[in-house]
């Protein structure tokens, strides 16, 4: 998992985007980057002009996100396979991305697990429809029931992230909806899967994957367990130097920290030449054929077993790992995956029968490549139509303030601090005394800066007209300091940062609400816990603990402790 403050609390969007992109400006600055095209069979379309369009714009991608490199794998129904390889896989000794090298797929693992469990479910050696309890032993499960297949389809009720062993007040996991009733997207759902996997199959869950799901579908090198005996295959991942204020792109970058796992959640690796077979698979799922894997019928039901997905899209399914999105109105297969060093998405379109996977050896502001897998899409149906080749879309729009006018302003604070925030052709700046530093969109009427006099917290409007912000737990207002709200006493003591290996908590006290930067409102439910502002039943729940004259020591996030640093 990532480790920006969104990401860790589970709460932004997991893979929406516009349905019709935006269109890149033309005279867009060429990349510098190394890229190549190999393709493997050729079959009998020509892709050749899509693809070098695909290439300019993947490294368009990265360098406007500020990314080393990306692996690319497509693919079509008539055998035609190419990967490409841009940008870098070590920016330090110069060496450029190759097919060949491993990157960790992140959440697209989730679907290897669902195609075991509804291959095994076909050779009668698992039901879907069961409790969970009936596989897992020990396992401290919620007092509601679940089933397998509601774990699949992330509708169990369960936390986004959790240990399966979560420090709780009763030792035990908990459902914040009734399972079945909606999708709440779910990495410790998908852990237990791994769980039922081991106790199905009788070997580790990862040995499963492998020689059941991998193996069969021609993923050449690729493994379910990331190890640190394999590092040498990967390409070199990158995560930002610093971690303690806003996410921006084209931020300063260094090596990350290799971890080793085989959470089912997210643990599979594998080549741009090793997911040709991958995305192979899927638009003969997404046409009705389950072989090698499973039968026909089999397959249908797996995508058929299916539930509303917003967290993908407001028109958007979701069966086992796989959601069914919209492009340009046409419907494709899709899911993206973020882990530490690794950022990955792929979309798949079985009408067409065209697909691809792109992953990049970097992670920063919760960037996935979808519009780089969209764009392939999009040229690839554009070729099978024999229609003209689209234009790319805008490598960075998501980041860029819509309405830079709204936000326009001179905006002062305490003991006369003030700052401007200025429009320019490019968007906004925000400029103080000191200089000035650019600005784009993190949220809804939330803004990030990487101005250094305030890049530590973002920007949170608040009214009909943008006529103020939160900057931490300071209100600045337009031409005029507004009166500063004075914490709670009740919330005072909970503000601080709070810390783990798997990032940063920040909570912030503005006069009577609990803010957690990046998520919003939380607020106190009678269970004794804390949860966001919509979230009433607590999906995700927050306790603090192990006070020290009446200061939290600690905050416990979905089960796991983060120590108060400040």
């Amino acid at each position: 998992m990532g480790v920006n403050r969104r990401d860790l609390l589970g709460i932004a969007v997991i893979g929406s985007v516009a349905a019709t992109l935006p269109a890149r400006a033309s005279g867009a600055k060429t990349s510098t980057k190394p890229a190549t095209l190999a393709i493997r069979n050729k079959a009998g379309r020509d892709y050749g002009e899509a693809l070098e369009r695909l290439r300019d714009y993947a490294a368009a991608e990265l360098d406007a996100i500020g990314l080393p490199g990306m692996t690319i794998s497509v693919v079509d129904a008539d055998g035609f396979t190419a990967s490409l390889s841009v940008g870098w896989s070590d920016v330090d000794k110069r060496l450029p991305v190759t097919p060949g090298q491993l990157f960790q797929i992140g959440s697209i693992s989730k679907s290897i697990s669902g195609l075991w469990l509804h291959a095994a479910q076909d050779k009668g050696l698992i039901d879907l429809s069961a409790p969970v309890s009936r596989y897992l032993a020990g396992v401290p499960l919620p007092a509601q029931t679940m089933t397998v297949q509601q774990l699949l389809n992330h509708a169990g009720g369960l936390a986004h992230d959790a240990p399966v062993f979560p420090r709780t007040p009763d030792g035990k996991l908990w459902t914040g909806f009734k399972p079945g009733a909606r999708m709440s997207y779910s990495n410790i759902g998908y852990a237990m899967l791994g769980l039922i996997i081991g106790n199905v199959s009788g070997k580790p869950h990862f040995r499963a994957l492998e020689d059941d799901v991998l193996k069969p579908l021609g993923m050449t090198g690729a493994t379910a367990h990331i190890r640190t005996a394999d590092r040498d295959r990967y390409a070199m991942g990158y995560v930002p130097i610093r971690e303690d204020g806003v996410a921006m792109s084209r931020a300063a970058l260094i090596p990350g920290p290799w971890t080793e796992s085989d959470n089912a959640a997210g643990a599979v690796a594998a080549s741009a030449d090793g997911m040709a077979g991958y995305l192979r698979y899927l638009l003969a799922l997404g046409a009705g054929k389950g072989g090698p894997l499973m039968s026909d019928a089999a397959a249908k039901k797996m995508l058929a077993d299916d539930i509303t997905s917003s967290e993908f899209g407001s028109d958007a399914r979701y069966a086992s790992g796989i959601a069914t999105v919209q492009i340009d109105g046409k419907p494709a297969l899709h899911h993206t995956g973020g882990m530490t060093l690794f950022s990955s998405a792929f979309h798949a379109d079985p009408v067409a029968g065209v697909a691809c996977f792109a992953s990049v050896n970097g992670r920063l502001i919760s960037y996935r490549p979808r519009l780089t897998t969209i764009y392939a899409i999009q040229l690839m149906r554009a070729v099978v139509a024999g229609t003209a080749l689209p234009p790319p879309p805008d490598p960075i729009g998501f980041r860029r303030v819509p309405t830079p006018e709204r936000y326009a302003g001179t905006f002062v604070g305490p003991e006369g601090r003030s700052v401007t925030l200025r429009a320019t052709g490019a968007g906004l700046v925000l400029a103080d005394k000191n200089g000035e530093g650019r600005i784009e969109l993190s949220g809804k009427d939330s803004l990030a800066t990487d101005h250094p006099g305030y890049a530590a917290h973002q920007l949170d409007f608040e009214g009909a007209k943008a006529d103020r912000f939160w900057w931490g737990d300071t209100l600045f207002g337009r031409d005029a300091a507004p009166p500063q709200p004075i914490a709670v006493a009740a919330l005072k003591p909970l503000a601080g940062d709070y810390s783990s290996s798997d990032g940063t908590f920040v909570v912030l006290a503005r006069g009577g609400t609990l803010v957690a930067e990046g998520a919003g409102e939380f607020v106190r439910r009678p269970g004794g816990f804390w949860s966001p502002k919509e979230d009433v039943g607590g999906v995700t729940r927050v306790w603090f603990d192990g006070a020290v004259n009446g200061v939290p020591s600690r905050l416990i996030f979905c089960g796991m402790d983060f120590i108060r640093i400040t």
